[in-house]
């Protein structure tokens, strides 16, 4: 076999410890892998190591990980190590939102669930606002089940949201159109039915005889739930992940739940320890201290000395000074002048840096935006952009851009807003910054699994208090700080706000 691991080491180019932990003979494997440790590589040697070696046995091999990205990277290290043979069906590496498709439409199949119109097949979009028209609206349409039923029912909500009329969800599961948090939040509701819960255990052990998790600490409570599913079915199941590395609480991770889960299906622990990341004894230093909890004070540093900015929320790095572009105005999306907003900023982002911005699909989809008219809205961005780098209006550039949009896509940005304006403001104190190059802006997010030479961080007073009293990996701001300052290879430095 082959390998592109980093580091040297023995055969194929793998370490000792990975060469250990990818050809594990047990069947319930955890692999706890430190930042740089390759733990793709070792990922992709195991999924290659259980795809050949029961070469007569037809039931899948099959990886997963929670994003398209990791997803997509995973899928390329194993083909580059193992070659296409790898992959041919049934074996295949996908998002785990793809396996919960599949395992509702195999209860669509055989009658355990039952859609409207009698659909046994879905279209499963991202969200609704793809498809139907959304408003602002305290209630909320449901997808659920009655009984074995999928049904459709209205919660009123706390505040105001954009969400599409129950009716017109009810017209779209008629068609079989429906969104993966549908299908999620059905699957879930499933499988507390003992009956459902043995027909799906019983479908894994007949199609499947390999599960690997890549980033088992970002699972919510369903993925930790097929994590069992599949070990009860007797698979071989192999989780991959560090615990000071979960960052996604947010979106519903339970990492405190995975020692359980560990403990109580038998896994055996093996640990990827030796980072290659490091290229300096002081990041190695830094990196040490902050795991064993050691209070550490960063040394302090300048933006031309840096490939890029950190920090835990985006306005942190908007305020950081007119030298860092960051790549979103923040976490938010679905709104039609945020998602306006993010396609000027990523049309900054690509002539700057190459990259869209973050959030630049979300934008795309709350404006339904496809490729034709993203051709047609881009000259005219750029053009809005050179009047930026200038000294004309911004109401009147704000006016200009709604008319773009309005007039690309039909879609009718809000009235004014001093939101909208401070972001035109943020763009053109970066266009008509002079005398040094733009770095990017990330947050410890969007940071994870990336890596460059030289990182500055951009922390409140309170972060540096944290810091200097040492990082526990129980605390998710904790973990959002050892994300951030774990990204170098060479040095970590921390930045004050420049002049705005």
């Amino acid at each position: 076999m082959t390998a592109t691991g980093t580091g040297t080491g023995t055969a194929g180019g793998l370490t000792r410890e990975q060469l250990i932990a990818a050809g594990t003979p047990r069947r319930r494997l955890y692999i706890e892998a430190a930042p740089g440790s390759g733990k793709t590589t070792v990922a992709a040697q195991r999924f290659g190591i259980q795809r050949f070696r029961g070469a007569n046995d037809p039931r899948a091999v099959i990886a997963v990980s929670f994003t398209r990205s990791a997803t997509a990277e995973l899928r390329d290290r194993v083909l580059s190590q193992w070659g296409s043979a790898a992959l041919a069906w049934p074996h295949r590496i996908v998002t785990l939102d793809t396996i919960v498709c599949d395992l509702l439409t195999h209860l669509l199949h055989t009658g355990h669930v039952h859609w409207p119109a009698g659909h046994r097949q879905l279209t499963v979009i991202d969200h609704w606002r793809v498809a139907l028209d959304t408003s602002w609206t305290w209630h909320e349409p449901l997808v659920v089940l009655d009984g074995r039923q999928v049904v459709t029912r209205t919660v009123t909500r706390a505040r105001q949201e954009n969400h599409p009329t129950t009716a017109a969800v009810k017209q779209a599961l008629t068609e079989g159109l429906c969104t993966h948090q549908d299908i999620r939040r059905l699957l879930e509701t499933a499988l507390g039915d003992p009956d459902i819960h043995d027909v799906l255990r019983s479908h894994l052990a007949d199609t499947t005889r390999t599960l690997i998790v890549d980033e088992i600490f970002d699972a919510n409570a369903l993925d930790l739930t097929l994590v069992r599913l599949a070990a009860s079915a007797g698979l071989d199941v192999t989780v991959v992940g560090d615990p000071w590395q979960a960052l996604y609480g947010f979106r519903g991770a339970q990492p405190d739940r995975v020692p359980a889960l560990i403990t109580q299906a038998g896994f055996v622990q093996r640990d990827l320890h030796t980072s290659f990341r490091w290229k300096s004894a002081q990041q190695q230093l830094l990196a040490d201290q902050l795991r064993q909890g050691h209070g550490v004070t960063l040394p302090p540093g300048q933006a031309t000395d840096t490939d890029v900015l950190l920090a835990l929320q985006w306005s942190h790095l908007w305020d950081a000074g007119p030298q860092v572009l960051p790549l979103a105005f923040s976490s938010k999306t679905g709104q039609a002048q945020e998602a306006a907003s993010t396609l000027l900023l990523s049309e900054l982002t690509q002539r700057t840096f190459g990259d869209h911005a973050t959030f630049h699909n979300d934008a795309l989809t709350t404006l339904a935006v496809d490729h034709q008219t993203l051709q047609r809205l881009r000259p005219r961005l750029h053009a809005l952009l050179d009047d930026l780098a200038g000294t004309k209006d911004l109401n009147a550039l704000r006016t200009e851009l709604s008319t773009i949009i309005k007039e690309e896509t039909g879609r009718q940005l809000p009235q004014r807003h001093p939101t909208h304006i401070a972001r035109l403001q943020h763009l053109r104190t970066r266009l008509q910054t002079s005398g040094s190059r733009l770095i990017p802006g990330l947050t410890a997010h969007q940071a994870k699994g990336r890596e460059w030479d030289h990182v500055g961080v951009r922390l409140t007073p309170a972060e540096q208090g944290t810091l200097s009293q040492g990082l526990d990996s129980n605390n998710e701001d904790h973990r959002k700080l050892y994300v951030a300052l774990t990204r170098a290879r060479r040095t970590t430095v921390s930045l004050q706000p420049g002049p705005s």
